[in-house]
């Protein structure tokens, strides 16, 4: 997690064994770093939860040069789990959830293998669409690879709405409507 005091402050209040670990899905550097601490300090991890990204944001890249969603929403957690997986696949019942979204369902998302970087024309919610359908379709390939093992299980799910900084950058248009129903959505 980028903000290790609120990972710290939310871990508080969870009943049960948690750890909290720096990282930035935007950067391999950190998601290698990340990796080789959570390797280090468990041997056996029976649970790993794809759960950060963003959407919508002003065009950039990530520190490696990827287009900041598709990099951040869906190369830095399939790397991560790609590090991970051998601690994860002698847990007998280990899960790999990836948090992914209905956005791939926004009109014209698919994955743009002709300008997976978004450098033509930029779609702050068409790329957002595309790193959620890569998460589906990478969930779908892991967990039918994950399957003859027989230990471990690879799901997605939409997580709906809830009350985090995601929506940060959503066009100005729908910026009052969330607003309003949001609240709504949150309980």
């Amino acid at each position: 997690m980028r903000n290790v005091d609120k990972g710290k402050a939310a871990a508080a209040r969870i009943n049960g064994d948690v750890s909290v670990q720096a990282l930035d899905l935007s950067s391999l550097e950190s998601v290698r770093a990340a990796a080789a601490d959570l390797r280090a300090a468990h041997p056996a991890i029976d649970l790993l939860i794809n759960n950060a990204g963003l959407m919508f944001p002003p065009r950039s890249t990530t520190a490696d040069g990827f287009e900041l969603q598709i990099g951040t929403n869906h190369l830095g957690h399939f790397a991560l789990t790609g590090l991970l997986l051998d601690h994860l696949l002698p847990v007998p019942g280990s899960r790999i959830v990836t948090l992914s979204s209905n956005g791939h369902r926004f009109r014209g998302a698919d994955i743009r293998f002709h300008d997976l970087q978004w450098e033509q024309k930029y779609s702050r919610v068409g790329a957002y669409a595309q790193s959620k359908l890569a998460n589906l379709l990478f969930t779908y390939e892991l967990q039918r690879r994950l399957e003859p093992s027989g230990t471990t299980v690879a799901v997605a799910a939409h997580p709906g709405v809830s009350n985090t900084e995601l929506m940060r950058h959503t066009p100005r248009l729908l910026q009052r409507p969330v607003s309003v129903l949001a609240p709504l959505l949150t309980q």
